[in-house]
């Protein structure tokens, strides 16, 4: 059931969809003092196996240090190359790619080539600045302030709901996608279903109505939930998850933790999704998608296991490329838009949403591009 029964007010403005200034102030102030989901475990399950990502002008890199996971900036403190430009892999050290200096799990130095050149050793300027890391299921996320609050804090709200990332359901694949918009058009549209009819004429079809679908709203959370139909696909469904051992709940959950983590959850999948803001008008959806395994170990359950994964992809990425190709549009009206705007009830989240954007990006900000490494935030221990 909706909370609100009257329209509401559409509380951004053009502006904020466009402006370098507003850009700045969501990198300061929504981005760098979250946490990030970045990966599965699973794609870093062996010592060595490395991932690379480019995200909130900050360089990444997630390494398998002999079964221990940490996250560096992906710049080597020598002559600022990148470590790697290899966007995964596996490697026997962490070397820069330019010099070949060797880093260990604390960020500190290893091997480095023609070491006496550069005595006497400045060892606070040769190491790595090291960024916080912790799990949740099988989700790896990533912060890039010095002193952030807890994963399980943060992550309170759903923390339950996601500790099930891993387990009965196994990472399938991740996929992601520039789009020239601004990261909140995405990101508000995937918190109402009054587009669904339009946009979505193929796979959901239509919205629930009000009686089945409802709304969580709080300062930092927001959720939706429906239960699907038991038409033939919802049947089939249930069928499925039965014979993979796993309770039928038929329900669908949506759950945004601000200002961009989103769990989707029904029977047979998990996905979260996370959209990441490049440039005022320009963002990139990053989704990291797993499908039901369940507990049954036999071929039949196996072979359920592999069709299910491979359809529940393909409609995954059809409804991801139905909503990507309305983004475009929706900035360009925007950006020259003359209308306040206006919100109806079924898109009461993204109220929610806007004002909680509004509340933390007040004023003139900018982001602090000068990343120091101290001993406070774990690099280079004595």
């Amino acid at each position: 059931m909706f909370t609100n029964q009257h329209h509401l007010r559409h509380l951004l403005r053009p502006h904020h969809y466009a402006s370098e200034e507003q850009y700045r102030a969501e990198l300061r102030h929504l981005f760098q003092p979250v946490w990030h989901p970045l990966a599965a475990k699973s794609e870093l399950a062996k010592p060595g196996d490395f991932l690379t990502f480019d995200l909130l002008e900050t360089p990444t890199i997630i390494r398998n240090f002999d079964g221990e996971l940490r996250a560096f900036l992906n710049v080597c403190p020598h002559r600022h190359s990148r470590l790697t430009d290899k966007a995964k892999g596996n490697t026997e050290k962490l070397r820069c790619q330019y010099h070949g200096w060797e880093f260990n799990k604390d960020g500190g130095t290893g091997k480095i080539p023609d070491a006496k050149a550069f005595r006497p050793w400045d060892r606070d300027t040769a190491c790595l600045r090291r960024f916080q890391l912790d799990t949740c299921g099988d989700l790896v996320f990533v912060n890039f302030s010095d002193n952030p609050r807890p994963l399980r804090e943060w992550l309170s709200p759903v923390w339950d709901a996601w500790q099930d990332y891993g387990g009965a359901y196994r990472y399938a694949a991740t996929w992601e996608k520039d789009f020239p918009c601004n990261w909140k058009v995405v990101l508000e549209n995937s918190l109402e279903s009054y587009h669904i009819p339009q946009v979505h004429p193929y796979t959901f079809k239509d919205f629930p109505p009000e009686e089945n679908a409802w709304h969580e709203l709080t300062d930092q959370f927001t959720s939706f939930k429906t239960v699907q139909p038991r038409d033939f696909g919802g049947r089939m469904q249930e069928w499925i998850v039965r014979r993979l051992g796993h309770p039928v709940t038929n329900e669908y959950w949506h759950r945004v933790l601000h200002p961009h983590a989103t769990g989707s959850t029904l029977d047979p999948f998990r996905m979260m999704q996370c959209v990441f803001p490049t440039g005022p008008a320009s963002c990139r959806y990053r989704c990291i998608f797993f499908t039901l395994r369940g507990h049954r170990a036999n071929p039949f359950a196996w072979v359920l296991f592999r069709t299910l994964r491979a359809i529940a992809m393909v409609i995954g990425k059809k409804v991801f490329a139905e909503d990507g190709s309305i983004y475009g549009s929706v900035q360009r009206g925007m950006e020259c838009s003359p209308h306040a705007g206006v919100i109806g009830t079924r898109e009461e989240r993204v109220y929610h949403f806007q004002k909680y954007v509004l509340d933390n990006t007040r004023g003139p900000r900018e982001l602090q591009q000068v990343l120091v490494p101290t001993e406070a935030n774990g690099v280079c221990p004595g």
